[in-house]
């Protein structure tokens, strides 16, 4: 069954309560040059009423669906270091009434480093958040500034020095590929970040959307993009600088010391049924996914007015669209998946064309496969959608 706009009125597929939560605060300072997630500048007013409404949704999904103990909650954004403490403190008492987190293994929070005070720090540590995620991007002021990213390095110097004092836990997050950036300035940001006291990295790949103010900016060429062959060299370096450092990877763009790995992402990438609440958040339950209403003014009305969860949007997933997810996701990951698996769900001449495929990448050293198990190398990384192309 294709895609279809809806408006739930009754939404039996949850089986049992998700274990793995995701909570969007969709208010930002200013909105970067690059971002295409659902959040916005200058909305104040509708602060309050957000999380009200936010409120309504979990405590209405909750009632009717949730018997189970909650493992992880992430809050994501749009910038949740901005949810005033005072709303966020009754967020985490609506959320004990509505679960069970007794056993939670993880809670995280997205942190720009300009909005964070020890206060901040202090109020975190008490509600039970216990992994920061601090978005650095890059060191580098002027880049930051071209961007519309309103940071320094002086706010993540200040962060990185206090943070260490409320949380071990602590991840941040680069960029590769953004305009301007020299690959000494490059260097220079993965040698600071990997002499902090933190655990985790994420190095994303920038990318160009359309319809955001760096897509225009590229088109009219006031920026320009550095040539895919330094993107993947400099993406190659970075693997092994982070692994020499002591910082594994174990997916496409993370990586972390031992025992450190984001236990709420890799729930996503072993497809586990997780639960999205906020606008435009995402939920999967096994078989379903579901985006909620990503207008604000919408989403606000229909948890204020309705008990039905706002959800705009579902799609039942095929046996082959499940399939192919499962191959996407699994590659990402640095432990891949068994060839077996994958060659049970194809007829003969999907096995066939898929063989060939595989042959081809190996090949080209974009597809390593060692003891029945195949994974993408570092360069397939990179084109990792080409890579599915080629194998269907």
């Amino acid at each position: 069954m294709g895609h279809q706009e809806v408006t739930i009125k009754q939404n039996n597929s949850w089986p049992k309560c998700p274990e793995y939560i995701y909570i969007h605060w969709p208010f930002c300072k200013n909105k970067c040059h690059y971002c295409d997630f659902i959040s916005f500048e200058k909305h104040e007013d509708f602060i309050k009423k957000y999380h009200d409404a936010l409120c309504n949704e979990i405590k209405n999904f909750s009632k009717k669906f949730c018997t189970k103990n909650i493992k992880t909650i992430f809050f994501g954004g749009g910038t949740p270091s901005l949810y005033p403490l005072d709303l966020l403190e009754e967020l985490f008492g609506v959320l004990k009434q509505s679960f069970n987190l007794e056993n939670l293994e993880e809670v995280s929070i997205e942190l720009n480093p300009r909005d964070v005070t020890e206060e901040h720090l202090k109020v975190y540590k008490r509600l039970g958040i216990n992994r920061l995620s601090i978005g650095v991007q890059i060191l580098d002021d002027e880049v930051l500034e071209k961007l519309n990213r309103k940071q320094n390095k002086e706010d993540v110097f200040y962060l990185i020095k206090i943070a260490p004092k409320y949380f071990d836990n602590i991840s941040v997050d680069l960029m590769l590929g953004l305009p301007g950036v020299s690959k000494e300035v490059w260097q220079d940001t993965l040698e600071k970040v990997v002499s902090w006291p933190i655990k985790h990295i994420s190095v994303y790949l920038l990318m160009v959307y359309e319809k955001t103010p760096l897509y225009f900016r590229l088109e009219k060429g006031d920026l320009n993009l550095c040539k895919e062959s330094e993107t993947v060299s400099l993406y190659e370096d970075a693997v092994n600088f982070l692994n020499k450092n002591g910082l594994e990877q174990y997916e496409i763009s993370n990586f972390a010391k031992n025992g450190f790995e984001s236990v709420h992402n890799k729930a996503y990438w072993d497809r586990k049924s997780y639960k999205g609440f906020g606008l435009g958040a995402a939920s999967f339950d096994g078989s379903n996914r579901f985006i909620n209403e990503k207008n604000l003014v919408r989403y606000v009305d229909s948890c204020n007015r309705s008990v039905d969860e706002p959800v705009c949007f579902k799609e039942e997933l095929t046996e082959k669209q499940a399939f192919l997810e499962k191959l996407m996701l699994g590659l990402r990951q640095n432990k891949g998946m068994g060839l077996h698996g994958v060659l049970y769900f194809l007829s003969r001449g999907e096995r066939e064309k898929f063989m060939n495929g595989l042959e081809e990448l190996k090949t080209q050293s974009l597809i390593k496969e060692s003891g029945g198990n195949i994974a993408l190398t570092l360069q397939g990384m990179l084109l990792e959608n080409e890579v599915i192309l080629k194998l269907f």
